[in-house]
């Protein structure tokens, strides 16, 4: 029986920011999130995009998602569309950067992905972080240069839509001949791009969350750390 392919997600699966932010259900309370939001909600309503139509919004994937979807179906050309992509993703890397200047290597994780490597499992990463960040962190040997493990990535930068949307996930299959895969991540957003694309979910439970919100994202299977993966992966 051939092995699928695993794609994993970076942020608060391989890497999470030593002081974290704190969660009510999936969603994240955090001062600066909050500002970043509303930044980026400015922004597309100053291009034309319905104020009504993202000023519920709450996730920055959603009003990232939301706008290019306004845009297109409006009829914007491309080249106008990228700038506004271009001009959200300002404040966007802002928190990024902020973000990633605290974070550190989950426990686990290499010694997670040299046990998958030496059991013959083809994997590759798929993040909503931006391609700089992702070459930048995946190289250091802080952080187990784990990009190594990987042949392949997809960032925000290399797709027009984000997660939730399985756009990156179908994707990076292109590159790879596998015909089943399983995503790791730690959020709704993996769970929900996952299952979207065809694959099984398997929670990185990094956020800690509880048995109602479990029972509400419906993963394969749960760990708390990396290197319980090879032996979860038997059971799937």
């Amino acid at each position: 029986m051939s092995k699928p392919l695993l794609l994993f997600d970076m942020d608060g699966t391989l890497i999470i920011q030593g002081e974290k932010p704190t969660y009510t259900g999936t969603m994240t309370q955090y001062s600066s999130y909050l500002s970043i939001k509303q930044q980026m909600k400015q922004i597309v309503v100053k291009h034309g995009v319905p104020a009504e139509l993202v000023l519920d919004l709450n996730r920055m994937a959603h009003i990232w998602n939301t706008t290019r979807h306004y845009l297109e179906d409006h009829g914007y050309p491309e080249e106008q569309i990228q700038t506004v992509i271009d001009e959200i993703n300002v404040p966007f890397m802002e928190e990024e950067r902020a973000d990633h200047a605290v974070s550190i290597l989950l426990p686990g994780t290499i010694e997670g992905l040299d046990a998958l490597k030496r059991l013959g499992y083809k994997m590759g990463l798929v993040t909503t972080a931006s391609r700089e960040s992702y070459d930048r962190i995946s190289t250091q040997e802080e952080y187990g240069c784990f990009g190594e493990y990987f042949k392949h990535s997809m960032t925000r930068d290399d797709v027009k839509y984000i997660k939730p949307d399985p756009e990156p996930i179908h994707r990076i299959l292109k590159h790879y001949t596998h015909s089943d895969f399983v995503y790791i991540g730690d959020a709704d957003h993996d769970a929900q791009a996952s299952k979207a694309a065809g694959g099984k979910f398997v929670l990185i439970n990094t956020r800690e969350y509880d048995s109602e919100v479990l029972k509400e994202l419906s993963p394969d299977a749960v760990i708390n750390r990396l290197d319980e993966l090879p032996e979860t992966l038997y059971y799937l």
